[in-house]
């Protein structure tokens, strides 16, 4: 395993055979260069399309986490000042055709994009009652695959997360900082946030997948968490990108250490217990 195919997603010969969990955020139809062929009925078709390859090779109780945002299309869908599509039940609607039940639903609360907030301004040019908002959140939904999210021969959940991370991440809102700058690619997710995902939906050793694999974060967590990865990137320079990534990982302590889940293990001995 452990490898990135450059290509399409859409391409069913693609994928790998059998996925544990999929952690991906596709592309956003906000007018970003690799989005510039498609039109929005081409975009959603896309996104059935590659959710259903995801499905198809996904394990039964495997798990499919998609972050995403309502897409903001503007005059490019419906020619008013802002058309606000939530995609996410479409996807939900699709992906229940494919066997894939929603599990869960998370809120990623992100800093305020005040640098991409150009339709939202403090301004003596913007009228009375013309107040619009920031959105600084976005969503996390987990599905999972077949007649139950519960997989054959799992370790218990105690062993495998600590009480104090499943105390914080069992709630639905996840407060975690943006990526500060995204000098690789348009649209970066933080590392915490699939790190979450990695430890909530997977076990090591298993394959951990991103058909949108943009700057490779993805793969980069999971290799540092003793998974396997692999993804799809269409983009020769992210292509690249990622090999560059993983290599950095490859040649650094991080991948060689896991903190134990349970803390106690930690404690010296005589210390009393929480």
């Amino acid at each position: 395993m452990n490898s990135i195919v450059l290509g399409d997603s859409r391409d069913s010969a693609n994928y790998p055979d059998k996925i544990h969990l999929t952690i991906t955020s596709p592309p956003y139809y906000v007018g970003k260069n690799y989005e510039k062929d498609y039109s929005f009925d081409d975009y959603r078709a896309m996104l059935k399309n590659v959710f259903h390859n995801v499905a198809e090779n996904t394990v039964e109780g495997g798990k499919i986490a998609i972050n995403i945002a309502d897409i903001a299309a503007f005059s490019k869908v419906s020619g008013r000042v802002e058309e606000n599509d939530q995609v996410l039940p479409e996807i939900t609607r699709n992906l229940k055709e494919d066997d894939c039940h929603l599990l869960a639903r998370y809120i990623w609360h992100k800093d305020p994009p005040w640098h991409n907030s150009q339709h939202v301004t403090y301004s003596d040019r913007i009228p009375a009652t013309y107040v619009r908002a920031l959105p600084n959140w976005e969503y996390v939904w987990v599905f999972y695959k077949g007649d139950s999210p519960k997989r054959e021969d799992m370790p218990r959940m105690t062993d495998m997360i600590s009480k104090e991370q499943w105390t914080e991440w069992v709630l639905s809102v996840w407060r975690i900082h943006s990526v500060p700058a995204n000098d690789f690619h348009e649209a970066m997710f933080p590392e915490d946030l699939v790190r979450r995902l990695v430890h909530l939906y997977s076990i090591p050793d298993d394959v951990v997948f991103d058909p949108f694999m943009g700057s490779g974060v993805t793969a980069v967590v999971a290799y540092k968490n003793g998974r396997n990865y692999a993804g799809i990137e269409r983009e020769k320079e992210y292509y690249e990108l990622i090999h560059k990534s993983l290599q950095a990982v490859e040649n650094s302590l991080e991948r060689l250490y896991s903190a134990p889940p349970r803390f106690e293990q930690n404690r010296l001995p005589g210390f009393p217990k929480r």
